[in-house]
């Protein structure tokens, strides 16, 4: 626990210091923390299919992955409204794939070679590219929006561990999460519900937060439980604790970021068709 509050602690300091600054001169630092989660997160899901058994495009996945969420980044730091780029490039990295599967000339598990690299990139990649979308928000500041989106998931993890451990009686998914109990969701879900309404109701964000406070509450701890249990299953799959070590008292960056990479794509989208932005 104590390992686990350090890290904690060290992240969310670099985390704040980043936000405050995304907007200026530490734009690129944010590009480059935002990297290196989204490399390891690559990493992480590629230990745990190569876990059981799945044989991924490693490298060309890592190095792909990673230029492809650069990409991202640019066109939403700019306020870039064509995706045409992207959707080319994505077309690029999947006949790459196949081409290195045809000039391997092994035709054993490749096609799920191939689907598995797919899913890790549109899994880690895509799904955390919603936080720059959110970040980068045209029409209003989305550093408070994402520090919401933060504190909304991860009350609900907390409220979660802290009922389940005290009063879960009942399992919730036994053959996916043994340990995870449906008092303990529904604990998670309340807790994200009260977070939702506490910070809605007293920051300065459009008037559609507040009002929309407990709905959007209780969609975030859905979908935040949703993302901790999908990555349980690829854990129990690769029948692995963690998906990394190097992250002290956590793991790894994908169990840093299990639950919100379901939940921030809620987020923009209540943004762009609630909140009066696009």
């Amino acid at each position: 626990m104590i390992k686990r509050t350090i890290s904690s602690i060290f992240i969310i300091a670099i985390l704040s210091y980043l936000l405050v600054n995304s907007q200026g001169s530490l734009a690129f630092a944010v590009l480059l923390f935002a990297n290196i989660l989204v490399a390891f997160g690559l990493l992480d899901f590629m230990y745990i299919t190569n876990r059981s058994g799945s044989r991924l495009l490693r490298t060309y996945g890592l190095i792909t992955g990673v230029v492809l969420h650069t990409m991202l980044f640019f066109r939403y730091f700019f306020h870039q409204p064509s995706s045409e780029l992207i959707i080319q490039s994505t077309a690029l990295i999947l006949i790459g794939m196949f081409l290195i599967q045809l000039l391997r000339q092994d035709v054993r598990l490749s096609i799920h070679g191939i689907c598995t690299t797919i899913t890790g990139i549109v899994y880690i990649v895509w799904l955390f590219s919603y936080f720059i979308r959110i970040l980068y928000l045209p029409e209003m500041d989305g550093r408070l929006i994402l520090v919401a989106l933060l504190l909304i998931t991860k009350a609900g993890d907390i409220f979660a561990y802290i009922i389940g451990s005290n009063f879960g009686r009942h399992k919730l998914m036994p053959k996916i999460s043994p340990n995870k109990t449906i008092e303990g969701a529904i604990g998670g879900i309340a807790g994200s519900v009260l977070a939702s309404v506490l910070i809605f109701n007293f920051t300065p964000v459009p008037e559609a937060f507040a009002r929309y406070a407990i709905a959007l509450g209780l969609v975030l701890g859905c979908f935040g439980q949703l993302g901790d249990l999908a990555e349980s299953m690829l854990k129990r799959n690769g029948q692995v604790k963690d998906s990394g070590e190097y992250i002290p008292g956590m793991g790894g960056v994908l169990d840093l970021l299990d639950s919100i990479l379901f939940s921030a794509p809620i987020m923009f989208y209540f943004v762009k068709y609630f909140a009066g932005t696009s």
